[in-house]
C-alpha cells in the first residue's frame, strides 16, 4: 500500500487527522488535475473528474495503522468510500506523485453539516491552500452552488 495519502475533505483538518491518525506526517500540499471537488448525497466531501478542474489538497505519510483507522472513518467496508490510486501535482515543486485517496462513492450532491465543511474550511486554512479555492469550499456550505453545473457543463 502507498504511504502517501491525498486529503481533499476533513481529513486537510490538522487537528482532525491527529485524532484519527496520530504521528502522521503532513508533507506538502499538492492538487489533482481534472479532478473536482463536491459534497456528496451524504453530505461530505467528493471529487469526480472534470475536465480543466483543480481540486488541491494536503499529502500526508501515514502508515498501516493509519490506513486501517482511515478505512472505518471512511466507510469502507459500508461502501461509503473505495481507496483509489491517482496522480497528484505537489506544491511549491512540480513533482507528480502516486498516491493514495477516497472517492465517494454517492456521486450526488448533497448538503454538508454545518461542523463538517467548517472542519474542511479550517483544514484548507490550515495547510495554506489558495484564497480562491478556499472560497470555492466555502461556496458548498449550503450545498451545491449554482456556478458549479456551469463549471461542469465545460
Amino acid at each position: 500500500m502507498n504511504s502517501l495519502y491525498f486529503a481533499y475533505g476533513s481529513n486537510m483538518n490538522f487537528d482532525q487527522m491527529q485524532i484519527r491518525c496520530p504521528g502522521s506526517i503532513f508533507l506538502s500540499l499538492a492538487y489533482l488535475k481534472d479532478w473536482l471537488y463536491f459534497i456528496n448525497g451524504d453530505g461530505y466531501a467528493g471529487i469526480k473528474q472534470n475536465k480543466n478542474s483543480l481540486t488541491h489538497g494536503c499529502l500526508w505519510r501515514l502508515d498501516q495503522k493509519h490506513w486501517q483507522s482511515l478505512d472505518h472513518y471512511e466507510a469502507v467496508d459500508e461502501g461509503f468510500y473505495s481507496q483509489v490510486d491517482l496522480t497528484v501535482t505537489t506544491k511549491p515543486n512540480g513533482v507528480e506523485q502516486l498516491v493514495t485517496t477516497y472517492l465517494s462513492n454517492n456521486q450526488s450532491f448533497g448538503i454538508p453539516s454545518k461542523s463538517y465543511q467548517e472542519g474542511v474550511i479550517e483544514g484548507a486554512h490550515q495547510a495554506g491552500l489558495p484564497d480562491d479555492y478556499i472560497q470555492t469550499l466555502e461556496s458548498w456550505k449550503n450545498g451545491c452552488p449554482d456556478s458549479f453545473e456551469m463549471v461542469l457543463s465545460r
